[in-house]
């Protein structure tokens, strides 16, 4: 008869291991509650969200290339390629949750993809000011460029160093959720401070535009109030997301909203969603139509007073 001992020994559940590089825990032989997210991801919501953020992605390919909008829609192109390779690592979870390779490509994916969104909302105001008035502007129009993107990029380095170094240390060592939290704050903030500028911005306008002689292109018209709303909901969208992931990565992997897939999908999926299509809607070239460039200089396309002023001096010239 085998001693316990020897039965022991030959108990395959002492080699199992859940999470990591070395990972061998399958569904057959662990359950899912095991794994480090404890459930397994729905496949068709991933399915969902690969699709409707590639249809994202195509719709801002097309735009880009109709209004020639390059930043703007290669930042979103990127942006949600980002997203839909972090979907298909949630796949790769919902084939196997204890997948290491599925987790590290969906926190490191799913987690960054956003900062390129917000980098074509900042290039964005950048161009809503010039177009209605740079005077109306408390700082240079070229702050939008020369510092908001740059603390993207700061919040991207943080966010993947800090995603490279969960990878690395499987777990043990905390530091690479404490760097993506950083990451994360930090984008909070500087989307914060960016919004307060936008809307300093929008009041000063009014202002100005109730003191000085607009030219009537310029003023708020149904194409740009249509853009106004739907950029400013861009932003809240994004920041509801990061308010989410940072109460999340605040708990940490071992918390109770990470174990939470609703969660999951109301406040991230459903909320960068919203906000990339928000930006179809609010893309530059929509609602600056009436804008020609030449070369490096951007200039207003003459109205249609004056179109029909310059038909009759033709004609008069003419008779």
């Amino acid at each position: 008869m085998p001693s316990t001992e020897a039965a022991g020994q030959n108990d395959p559940s002492q080699y199992l291991v859940s999470f990591g590089p070395d990972a061998n825990c399958t569904l057959a032989l662990c359950p899912v509650e095991a794994s480090l997210q404890g459930y397994r991801p729905s496949f068709n919501v991933q399915i969902a969200f690969i699709a409707l953020f590639g249809v994202s992605m195509l719709i801002h390919l097309v735009q880009g290339i109709c209004y020639r909008t390059w930043f703007f829609a290669s930042m979103m192109a990127v942006g949600c390629i980002g997203e839909m390779i972090g979907y298909a690592g949630r796949v790769m979870l919902y084939q196997n949750p204890f997948s290491f390779d599925g987790f590290i490509i969906e926190i490191c994916c799913i987690t960054i993809s956003p900062v390129f969104f917000a980098a074509a909302i900042y290039v964005s105001l950048a161009r809503v000011s010039n177009f209605l008035g740079a005077e109306a502007c408390r700082f240079p129009v070229k702050i939008y460029v020369w510092v908001f993107v740059p603390c993207d990029i700061v919040s991207l380095i943080l966010q993947s160093v800090g995603g490279a170094l969960s990878s690395s240390s499987v777990g043990s060592d905390k530091s690479g959720e404490y760097i993506t939290l950083a990451g994360l704050v930090f984008q909070v903030f500087t989307l914060t401070v960016f919004s307060a500028m936008a809307l300093d911005y929008l009041f000063r306008y009014i202002s100005y535009r109730k003191s000085q002689q607009v030219d009537q292109r310029r003023i708020l018209s149904t194409r740009l109030g249509i853009f106004g709303v739907f950029f400013s909901a861009s932003i809240l969208f994004i920041l509801i997301r990061c308010c989410y992931r940072i109460a999340e990565l605040g708990q940490g992997y071992s918390g109770a909203l990470f174990h939470e897939e609703g969660l999951f999908v109301a406040l991230e999926s459903v909320m960068v969603v919203l906000a990339v299509f928000a930006l179809n809607i609010a893309q530059p070239g929509f609602a600056f139509q009436n804008r020609t460039t030449y070369g490096n200089k951007v200039e207003l396309e003459p109205s249609s007073e004056q179109k029909a002023s310059n038909v009759r001096e033709v004609t008069l010239t003419q008779e």
